[in-house]
């Protein structure tokens, strides 16, 4: 207990001498982000039967486009790995809250002695068999009068939420992926169909001006370049087969299907009308995109960086204890109990200049994600005024390309019928047949973009997953899987 006295004794010159070396810790204070958004998109979205947009694939009314997603949220590897860091971002968490409590082993012997007396009288017993048991008990426990302790939870806290969010941020991706490939596929599709009806009437063509050629009523040159554009036709044909056969094959990639034949992917030419992309604001993207709020998250987390760093610059001080019970059997034997408490104090004097230095990087970094943030923001912005904008652009690019190719093929149904009669020659059939062709492939190429821009608009609007999904806030249930083999991982 003298020593316990002969310490505390001590303690107010000490005490003074630790606050003096506490005046000496700087003050880092990162920067404010320097985000400014515009009150509205230039191009405003559709307000009257607009749909929700946490599961906007739903609004296509496409059981096809439904299950791919469904699919690939399950099985993309994007999406699991996504998860699995989720997973990590967590037991980091949990392990750095772990730092806030009290610490300590507990220790355990047993020993077992025995001898024998070789000569002389032993008139002790000390020759006899004694067992020593012991158990101890060394606690400690960091008193975070300088918030140390508490800057390291608040830094895991929010670098776990950065973690869920760019979960769902990986989600969004694979699910607007999916839908762009699925759409381009039937695009590709529709194009065949196109591609075979544009060979069928070349090898109509062909074969009566043959039969022309035959009875001495065409030339033979007129012939030639008619049998040239069905071969180019073939042509064509096969290149739209080839790119939706590779088409198919990335989107059963996608869906996690990299051993399915493409065959199994069943493709519809069809191409249907885009569902409306509802009203928003640009500051809505500040909590409906997760790749903001994950940096808004890693944000918070430099920002308890700096904290943790300027706080190892402060004495630590720990409260210790210690315990012991041993127990020795024999005729000397008998039980002992001990404990201590007191307090460690240990003071950063010999690493300060390393400790400076460590807070002056951290300090660049915080500095660091607010730059990261500023970009989140003004990269998102940026997506969704282009996207917005060009949705509105699709509806009268599509009324005057379907109106192009209506007239088009009006008027090669008609150089047609008068090349038959003989009242057309052959290039003012061909000039007619490529101006339709080019209108019909330039309608399917614009109808198939504005699906695709749709699914654009809702990406770059944060759509795809529900901002209020618990998983998001500390010490809420853990993320899960959507797949049956989870529990098996």
């Amino acid at each position: 207990m003298s020593a316990w006295r002969y310490r505390a004794a001590g303690a107010p010159s000490a005490f003074l001498a630790v606050l003096g070396l506490c005046s000496c810790a700087p003050t880092v204070e990162l920067g404010s982000p320097r985000v400014a958004l515009p009150p509205q998109f230039e191009r405003a979205g559709q307000e009257v039967g607009a749909p929700a947009i946490d599961r906007w694939w739903e609004t296509f009314g496409d059981a096809q486009l439904s299950d791919l997603i469904t699919k690939a949220l399950a099985e993309n590897r994007d999406a699991r790995s996504a998860y699995f860091r989720v997973s990590e971002a967590r037991a980091v968490r949990d392990q750095s809250l772990s730092a806030r409590r009290p610490t300590g082993n507990l220790a355990g012997n047993v020993e077992r002695q025995a001898g024998k007396q070789l000569s002389g009288i032993d008139a002790f017993g000390s020759t006899a068999p004694t067992t020593t048991s012991g158990l101890s008990f060394s606690p400690s426990w960091e008193l975070d009068l300088f918030g140390r302790l508490g800057a390291i939870g608040r830094g895991a806290r929010a670098t776990y939420v950065a973690a869920a969010y760019d979960y769902y941020a990986a989600r969004i991706t694979v699910a607007a992926d999916v839908a762009t490939a699925l759409f381009t596929a039937r695009g590709l599709a529709v194009q065949r169909d196109d591609a075979q009806e544009t060979l069928r009437i070349a090898r109509e063509l062909a074969a009566s001006s043959a039969l022309g050629l035959r009875r001495g009523l065409t030339a033979g040159a007129d012939t030639a370049r008619l049998e040239s554009d069905v071969a180019s036709a073939q042509a064509e044909l096969n290149r739209i087969d080839t790119e939706l056969r590779n088409s198919k094959r990335s989107l059963l990639i996608l869906i996690g299907q990299v051993d399915a034949p493409t065959d199994s992917l069943s493709i519809e030419a069809r191409l249907m009308e885009p569902p409306p992309v509802p009203a928003a604001t640009p500051s809505a993207l500040l909590m409906r995109r997760p790749d903001i709020l994950a940096a808004q998250s890693r944000l918070i987390a430099a920002g308890s960086a700096v904290e943790v760093d300027r706080a190892a610059l402060f004495p630590r001080i720990d409260l210790l204890g210690s315990g012991s019970l041993s127990r020795t059997s024999g005729a000397l034997g008998g039980a002992t109990a001990l404990w201590s408490i007191g307090l460690g104090l240990s003071l950063p004097i010999l690493d300060r200049a390393r400790l400076l230095a460590q807070l002056r990087a951290t300090g660049a970094k915080g500095e660091q994600a607010v730059i990261a943030y500023e970009a989140a923001v003004q990269d998102s912005f940026r997506d969704a005024d282009i996207t917005i904008a060009n949705v509105a652009a699709d509806k009268p690019v599509l009324t005057d390309l379907g109106r192009a190719a209506e007239r088009a093929r009006y008027a090669f149904d008609a150089a047609r019928t008068g090349y038959r009669i003989g009242l057309t020659d052959l290039t003012t059939l061909l000039q007619s047949e490529r101006s339709w062709r080019a209108a019909q492939a330039a309608l399917t190429t614009a109808r198939a973009r504005a699906l695709t821009n749709v699914v654009a608009a809702f990406r770059a609007l944060g759509g795809g997953w529900s901002p209020g999904d618990p998983a998001t806030a500390p010490g809420q249930p853990a993320l899960s899987l959507p797949v049956s083999t989870h529990g098996a991982m």
